[in-house]
């Protein structure tokens, strides 16, 4: 197997294992070429893609300002068409109302520099102006009448154009005017200001070529504006081939203004009247933008082209004089590399001789510990078993020196032999030293497996060993087993306990195998481990509380808890007060003991407000030692205020031995507790030597008495004689009785007709973890079963 602690020698650079450089050098010139390819067709491809993209926004913009242009003329003419519309209230007979509303008109409209109205006769009945009508106007009229008369679906008509200076930017538009019928009653002329309509469009900046243009229908030029202003052509120009423009924008690319250059031209006609729209522009001025980038981006791959062909030459050049130094370079560098090998297998010889026995060529001690911890780590998180087997052979060393090392020595290696050959590939095995071997089990379905391999082992281990150096020998395997995590979570305990349960198979007649069990710890060493831990169990809140609900006897209802310390030991599971207590009094440990239960109560209580509940009062027990510290009355007030508890819901219980040792500074330190409002009961009366003489000069609320007079109140009558003594003596002294160990229907009988107010005991509940104490709370009341 690879050792995975070296790491593999560095790869042979693919240049040292080739003597023939001129491959390299027409890689190295395909491979410029093909960059230099491709850079000039992205390249090309790029600036092609922005040249379409740009004639189309280009045309895009075009189209879009046609068709703006063409609204925005049929709004104007629409406006004109609506001087009409007023213009027929006079041949209705409103002259002067006509008049009025079409000098507001006019006078409103900005489009419109003057209007005239004729009759039918053609002749001028109003005229905003007055100018005189040019020499071709009534031709004008007379077609445009006859046009409209003949039914012509063409709601306006162009008139003739003066010639004279003044009224060179004038477009007089006919309207008909109809009043009654369908036939025209007259005709309005209407002046258009070209340079009001074409001026709002020169504002924009669509390029230095930029034009526009009004055409008729049939082609004829009737405005065309620039970027230098509008254009007054004498002799006006027919572009026919943009008298098919229909509804929809189109556009054509060619030489129409017959200046040797292309223009890009976007034409539409109005919606509703016989005009065409025109925009275009120099396609060069469309590109010129394009052009300037273009030529830079050429210029810039030109000089990129010369420098590459000019680094590939140098590298060429570079690549032929180092050429013959490749191939020394590559056998110098194998030489390297057969060196490299050769430490590394030493390496990897050294590590197996270093993390294996060199005689049965299992994992030694150290190996094994790596491997175990590994695998303990993933036991935490696995639902399989585990378990660690100690195995040592019986009688070896008898065998040593009868028979001599020599033939030990091959005993040692048949016996890994057969224990590789009976367990499974995933198991580890080693060899600690000596005739002592170690097995770790992984992945056990069941704890009852371990049972089986280990009888299996003890099996096949006492078969005899034949033609061992000329002898046949027997020997039989003593094994000890611990289980994880049930004996231990870490390797020194899981190593310690299987080691106990093998000299415990060797006592027990050999040739076996046994679990481990902590009667095999001696009492010393358990007691010795809890007194070392102790003060971490402490300060890593090992220690838990369970809690015995208080019954008042007059309706069952629970009236208080007492609080029982429990330590929850890694190992040895949980542990009672009675062994571990006396070690916390002995270790000077007792006090941060009993302000640790104090601080549990406290956050209880909390938790039980936090939650809704209604809390009840919780005991806790305080020691001799405890009650002589004049700061526990200041240690209890600012636990009370951390958790936000009021005094009333904790009660400190005392025993009798506390008062007798010192009862002066007793008294002080139980005065100050009940001036913060602390309950004080005396716990075990009647057990010690104290009486109600001078119990009743203390601030003590409530006595408990004790169990030993409780057990066995139905069949004495001086026990029971003696209670009842207790609770109207109390009861005199206005303190509260209570009654410990009450485990029988019987004894209850005997408490509730002696008078006594509380009882708490087996009979009602055990002491319960803290989520369980929470369902008492909320159920509040126990009353007990009628017994049939």
């Amino acid at each position: 197997m690879p050792n995975p602690f070296f790491r593999q020698p560095p790869p042979v650079h693919p240049l040292l294992r080739r003597s023939d450089w001129r491959l390299l050098l027409a890689c190295s010139l395909g491979l410029s070429l093909l960059l230099l390819v491709l850079a000039w067709g992205i390249t090309w491809q790029r600036l092609d893609a922005e040249r379409i993209l740009l004639e189309d926004n280009a045309r895009t913009q075009q189209e879009n300002l046609a068709t703006i242009m063409s609204h925005n003329l049929d709004q104007v003419l629409d406006r004109g068409r609506l001087m009409a519309i007023a213009s027929e209230e006079w041949f209705d007979g409103h002259r002067v109302d006509a008049t009025n509303r079409l000098a507001a008109m006019r006078t409103a409209d900005r489009a419109f520099l003057r209007i005239a109205l004729y009759d039918h006769q053609l002749q001028r009945v109003y005229a905003s102006s007055p100018d005189t009508d040019s020499s071709g106007l009534q031709d004008t009229l007379h077609a445009a009448l006859a046009q409209f008369s003949a039914g012509s679906p063409s709601r306006i008509a162009l008139a003739h154009r003066s010639s004279r200076h003044e009224q060179a930017w004038h477009i007089p538009l006919l309207f008909p005017v109809a009043s009654n019928n369908a036939i025209p009653q007259g005709i309005l002329l209407v002046a258009l200001d070209l340079g009001y309509l074409l001026g709002v469009y020169q504002s924009l900046d669509f390029g230095r070529s930029g034009v526009i243009q009004i055409l008729t229908v049939g082609g004829e030029e009737i405005a065309e504006a620039r970027q230098e202003g509008l254009v007054l052509n004498t002799q006006p120009r027919s572009y026919r081939q943009f008298s098919r423009a229909g509804r929809q924008t189109h556009s054509l690319v060619g030489d129409f203004f017959n200046d040797g250059r292309s223009y890009l031209s976007s034409f539409r006609q109005a919606d509703s009247f016989p005009f065409i729209l025109v925009v275009s522009r120099d396609t060069q001025d469309i590109l010129a933008a394009h052009t300037a980038t273009r030529s830079r981006f050429l210029t810039t791959l030109t000089l990129l082209t010369a420098i590459i062909a000019a680094a590939i030459l140098w590298i060429a050049q570079s690549i032929r004089r180092q050429g013959q130094l490749f191939a020394d370079l590559t056998a110098a560098h194998q030489e390297n590399h057969t060196l490299i090998e050769r430490l590394e297998e030493e390496k990897h010889r050294a590590f197996i001789l270093a993390a294996h026995d060199h005689l049965t060529g299992l994992p030694n001690r150290r190996m094994f510990n790596e491997l175990m911890l590994s695998h303990l780590a993933q036991a935490k998180r696995s639902r399989k078993h585990y378990a660690l087997m100690y195995l040592d052979l019986d009688y070896f060393k008898t065998i040593n020196d009868t028979l001599g090392h020599h033939v030990g020595d091959l005993l040692l290696q048949n016996v890994s032999a057969r224990l590789r050959l009976t367990l499974r590939e995933s198991d580890i095995i080693a060899r600690l030293g000596g005739d002592e071997f170690a097995v770790l089990l992984t992945g056990l379905d069941s704890v009852d497996d371990t049972a089986g391999v280990a009888a299996k082992i003890v099996e096949q281990i006492s078969l005899p060993f034949n033609t061992m150096d000329g002898h046949d020998i027997a020997v039989s395997p003593s094994i000890g087993i611990a289980l994880f995590p049930r004996d231990g979570v870490d390797i020194d305990t899981l190593c310690r306990n299987a080691d106990a349960a093998m000299y415990q198979s060797k006592r027990t007649g050999r040739g076996k195998y046994t679990f481990y069990d902590s009667v095999l710890n001696p009492p010393g060493a358990r007691r010795f481990n809890l007194e070392q831990r102790l003060p971490k169990a402490i300060a890593e809140n090992e220690l838990v509380l369970h809690y015995q609900p208080k019954i008042r006897l007059s309706d069952y209802r629970i009236v208080g808890f007492e609080a029982l310390v429990r330590w929850q030991h890694p190992e040895f599971g949980l542990i009672y007060p009675n062994d571990f207590v006396s070690l916390a009094e002995r270790s000077d440990l007792i006090i941060e003991l009993d302000d640790w239960v104090a601080q549990a109560c406290c956050q209880q209580l909390a938790s039980w407000i936090a939650a809704g509940l209604t809390p009840v009062p919780i005991a806790f027990n305080v020691s001799a030692r405890h009650l002589k510290d004049q700061g526990l009355p200041e240690r209890i007030e600012a636990y009370l205020k951390a958790h936000g508890v009021a005094p009333q819901y904790l009660e400190m219980e005392i025993t009798e031995s506390l008062l007798v040792e010192s009862i002066e500074v007793a008294g002080q330190v139980l005065e100050k507790l009940e001036k913060l409002g602390l309950r004080i009961a005396l716990d075990d009366f009647g057990s010690g030597f104290s009486s109600l003489g001078y119990v009743r000069t203390l601030p003590i609320h409530s006595i408990k008495i004790d169990r030993a007079f409780i057990n066995d109140i139905r069949n004495s009558p001086h026990d029971a004689v003696i209670v009842s003594s207790i609770i109207s003596l109390a009861h005199n002294l206005n303190m509260r009785v209570i009654a410990e160990g009450v485990e029988t229907f019987e004894q209850l009988i005997h408490l509730k007709t002696a008078g006594c107010d509380e009882a708490q005991g087996y009979f009602f509940s055990r002491p319960v973890p803290h989520d369980a104490s929470r369902e008492l709370l909320e159920r509040a009341i126990l009353a007990p079963a009628t017994p049939s």
